[in-house]
């Protein structure tokens, strides 16, 4: 036994020794490894937070409306969990017409800054008149637009033809609206052969209204407008709208034109593009009799919305007297 202790010793300790001189060339590499390894240092945040306005850029608004800034949004792309504030200065005077700046800044911890800016007008209140009036009722669609104009305590004008019932003419007339006279039969064949026969026309749809109402209206507008041209293909040649033109002043009469067309009796044929047409076409410091049709539904569609933008951006509305505003054309026959 001693024998085999005296042989297993010197491999014993030949073999740890070995093992040892193994560490410590490992050891030895890796350090030299280390030395020689560049260093790595974080990166240092160079990139500002992302500013966004939220809604437009530039804002429009009257004077004396109310403003609410949108404000805006920030998000830093090297923390998207940070939290940045967003700091906003600037004032907008409502009542007080011009531009106005309003400036946006937000900062990370890293001192990365990023501006934005948003410019909001402040127009003048707007001066304008809006007199909203409908040719050849009563109709269907008469009392849908009554409610309407009921509901926003808008006064009309109706130049009213011989068709729909007098209790829509009742209603129109008790409602405070003014009821103007238009055609009893609105055939161009027959009203523009001759004089007589445009105020036998003239005086048939007076009596129509004041049968109805008891009222007498002396407020009118010509079939076509007092420019046409389709009434030269019946008179002749003698030029019937000049004589006309005059001849109903002379009898007591104010007639009306207008100077915006909603485009319903044209090529406009939806409840949109009639409010698009209108809300274009106004003045805003002057007088707008606009001219639609009540027996067209998407005309009286878009009435509501008509109404709603005009007041909100200034505007008033009114019914045609006979001290109104006419918005004569030229007389082309």
């Amino acid at each position: 036994m001693v024998s085999v202790l005296k042989e297993i010793k010197p491999f014993a300790y030949g073999f740890v020794a070995t093992i040892c001189a193994a560490v410590l060339i490992i050891c030895l590499i890796g350090v030299v490894s280390l030395v020689n390894s560049p260093v790595e240092y974080p990166e240092t945040d160079s990139l500002a937070p992302e500013l966004a306005i939220i809604g437009d850029s530039h804002i429009t608004i009257r004077a004396g409306d109310v403003y609410e800034d949108p404000g805006a949004t920030v998000y830093d792309a090297d923390n998207p969990t940070a939290i940045i504030p967003i700091l906003a200065s600037g004032e907008v005077d409502t009542n007080t017409p011009g531009d106005y700046i309003i400036s946006y800044s937000a900062t990370d911890d890293a001192d990365n800054t990023t501006l934005a800016s948003r410019v909001v007008t402040v127009l003048p209140r707007s001066t304008g008149v809006i007199y909203l009036t409908f040719d050849d009722g009563p109709s269907p669609y008469t009392a849908e637009l009554l409610d309407v104009l009921a509901k926003y305590n808008v006064k009309a004008t109706f130049f009213v033809t011989a068709a729909g019932s007098d209790e829509m003419l009742v209603r129109e007339y008790n409602e405070g609206h003014a009821i103007g006279l238009h055609s009893c039969t609105h055939n161009y064949a027959q009203i523009y052969t001759s004089v007589d026969n445009f105020f036998a026309d003239l005086y048939c749809v007076q009596n129509r209204v004041k049968n109805a109402t008891g009222y007498t209206s002396y407020l009118m507008r010509f079939p076509g407008g007092s420019s046409n041209l389709v009434s030269a293909s019946y008179d002749g040649g003698t030029h019937i709208m000049s004589t006309l033109t005059r001849e109903v002043e002379a009898r007591g009469f104010t007639y009306f034109d207008w100077n915006v067309t909603s485009g319903d009796a044209g090529g406009t044929t939806t409840a949109d593009g009639v409010y698009y047409n209108v809300i274009n076409r106004v003045y805003s410091d002057g007088k707008s009799v606009v001219l639609q049709h009540d027996i067209k539904a998407f005309s009286v569609a878009a009435v509501e919305r008509i109404i709603q933008w005009g007041l909100a951006n200034g505007f008033t509305f009114d019914k045609l007297t006979a001290d109104s505003f006419t918005a004569h054309h030229g007389v082309n026959n």
